[in-house]
């Protein structure tokens, strides 16, 4: 004779449940982790080479190729809106724990690129560029001294990638090609029409001045946040209607 034992209820709500949820993207590390690292050595290897054998003669040799890794950033939260998103749904997940999970991961994420950019630009510095004056990681050294706000503009740019890779999957998932294709000519249509007025007001001087005269704070931290969090928002309300 064999006695059942009762298994535990799962967990239904609370920071619990979301962790859990966030599982489903931890399960694939190797994407998560390795391919980033694998881009980011690959992608600073490739321009050390060409400028260890040409003397560009310049002071830096400015590369951008750190931008790779922004790239896969987008492919992962894409996908992560478009496939994981119906299939946590399917598990159980509901779309708000979802979205917890999907934005503790970017802000998680987000820290741990922003530290590593930071140190590695750091240690760029002490090697005179890898020994060969390049500069991969310490391009916010262009625009402001402070090592926090360079790391701080690391976390801000990263977020505001991930959160309109988020509201691109969402939009993807919600109305397929058309959607994409309508926030595609909605964002044409609105800059054609805040260039016409700026250029109908003369204020094109006024722009530049005033984007050259804030402070590093405000454009590399501050305004990215700002528009990471509008694109987050817009990306719950729609995958909150949004089907499985």
């Amino acid at each position: 004779m064999t006695t059942a034992i009762p298994l535990p209820a799962p967990v239904t709500t609370g920071s619990a449940r979301v962790l859990s949820v966030a599982r489903l993207q931890l399960v694939s590390w190797p994407l998560f982790v390795a391919w980033p690292v694998g881009l980011l050595i690959t992608s600073a290897l490739i321009p050390w080479v060409i400028f260890s054998l040409v003397d560009t003669g310049a002071e830096y040799n400015v590369t951008g190729s750190i931008l790779s890794v922004y790239g896969f950033v987008v492919a992962f939260y894409i996908l992560a809106m478009t496939q994981m998103f119906s299939f946590a749904l399917r598990l159980g997940s509901t779309r708000s724990h979802y979205m917890q999970s999907m934005v503790a991961i970017a802000v998680a994420q987000s820290a741990v690129f922003a530290i590593a950019f930071q140190l590695l630009s750091v240690l760029e510095a002490a090697t005179g560029g890898w020994g060969v004056d390049m500069r991969m990681f310490g391009i916010l050294r262009f625009v402001t001294d402070s090592s926090v706000v360079q790391f701080l503009g690391f976390f801000a740019t990263m977020l505001l990638i991930v959160a309109l890779s988020m509201l691109t999957g969402a939009i993807q998932h919600r109305w397929r090609t058309t959607g994409l294709l309508t926030a595609a000519a909605s964002v044409v249509v609105i800059g054609g029409l805040a260039a016409i007025l700026v250029t109908w007001t003369r204020s094109w001087s006024s722009l530049w001045s005033w984007i050259v005269d804030a402070s590093p704070t405000t454009t590399l931290v501050v305004l990215p946040l700002l528009v990471a969090a509008v694109c987050v928002g817009a990306t719950w309300q729609v995958a909150r209607s949004a089907a499985p």
